[in-house]
């Protein structure tokens, strides 16, 4: 199934909230179905959800309506069988819209993380490139015409002020086309291979990665349980879901340890998966029996977190580009000040 065809992550959360809002209500699903699919009319989405509901209204089980339709994620797919088989597909369902919920919260500020510092490129690119090709030629060509003839100095000055507007105007073009290319790779199936590489170049990228793969990890592992899932089929379903190759491998050397017999919480802290105050938490669930719960918690907490950290990313780098943009603006006014006080001292 091709990346292109799957339905985005928030309209995947609103009609998951759908069908568990049915469920809840104790609307038979396939009259529930029906009048969900009637929302999407007149939408780009009408024909597929249009399937899905004839479909199943045919005999067809829910997961095999929605799997030959082609438009959800495999984990979403995997879910919804597990649920409709357990009985307890309201509470997958609601699961699920949280999960898409979030998971469209992250790429959209990892999208809004690489548009505004992009556009403030963008508007740096275009003074620098009007004080270079208009403003400078204009005074210097004012200057001559007022026959004034500028010092070595001066003329140095002006130069460098130059060289240095079109280095940046250079750089800048390249980190345009970079922002521009790690955006288009976002909305396509290399999205993960972007942020790796990201992550490599710079620590708070990966520090969100990680942030990221953690969150995700504790929010499937959340939904396994609570679906009757044991340990292992749990911890080989969010190796699945978590794309961070790093955390994957900690997690299948966790599955390897609770294969050996190791218990859930010191696999945990081996794999090195959590913090050790998330540990105790999880420690305590496991003890009360309410270790989905504790998983929750965490990725909720973790969530929070990546929040803050991505916020604090785009609020660092605002700053810096415009501190550069006034620098660099700066420079080449004075270029530019520095013959007109030389003229007008010899005029008095």
């Amino acid at each position: 199934m091709s990346d292109k065809n799957i339905i985005a992550e928030d309209e995947i959360s609103i009609f998951c909230e759908q069908i568990a809002m049915v469920l809840k209500s104790g609307v038979p699903l396939y009259e529930g179905l029906d009048a969900v699919c009637e929302n999407y009319k007149d939408t780009k989405y009408e024909e597929c959800f249009k399937e899905i509901n004839v479909e199943y209204q045919r005999g067809s089980s829910f997961y095999d309506a929605c799997k030959n339709a082609g438009v959800f994620p495999a984990y979403m797919l995997q879910m919804l069988n597990v649920g409709e088989k357990s009985g307890k597909l309201e509470d997958v369902m609601d699961n699920l819209s949280r999960f898409y919920d979030r998971e469209s919260k992250i790429s959209d500020m990892i999208k809004s993380a690489v548009l505004q510092p992009s556009i403030m490129m963008v508007v740096m690119g275009a003074v620098v490139l009007l004080l270079v090709v208009k403003v400078l030629p204009i005074f210097r060509e004012v200057f001559r015409n007022l026959g004034a003839e500028f010092s070595e100095t001066t003329n140095d000055v002006i130069n460098v002020c130059t060289i240095i507007g079109i280095v940046v105007l250079a750089l800048l073009l390249i980190l345009i086309i970079v922002a521009f290319i790690f955006g288009l790779l976002l909305k396509s199936d290399k999205k993960q291979s972007a942020l790796n590489a990201a992550g490599k170049i710079l620590k708070p990228v990966n520090r969100v990665r990680e942030k990221v793969a953690t969150e995700r990890f504790a929010s499937v592992m959340a939904m396994m349980i609570s679906s009757g899932y044991n340990l292992t089929e749990s911890l080989e379903m969010s190796a699945d879901i978590v794309e961070d190759e790093k955390y994957v491998v900690k997690i299948h050397k966790c599955i390897d340890l609770v294969n050996a017999d190791t218990a859930l919480g010191k696999a945990l802290e081996e794999a090195e998966l959590f913090d050790k105050l998330t540990l105790r938490m999880i420690q305590i669930g496991i003890t009360t029996g309410q270790s989905d719960r504790a998983f929750l918690r965490i990725s909720e907490i973790y969530a929070n977190e990546v929040d803050t950290q991505i916020h604090n990313i785009i609020s660092w780098i605002e700053p810096v580009l415009v501190a550069v943009m006034t620098v660099l603006v700066g420079a080449i006014l004075l270029s530019v000040m520095l013959p007109l006080i030389t003229i007008i001292s010899n005029m008095g």
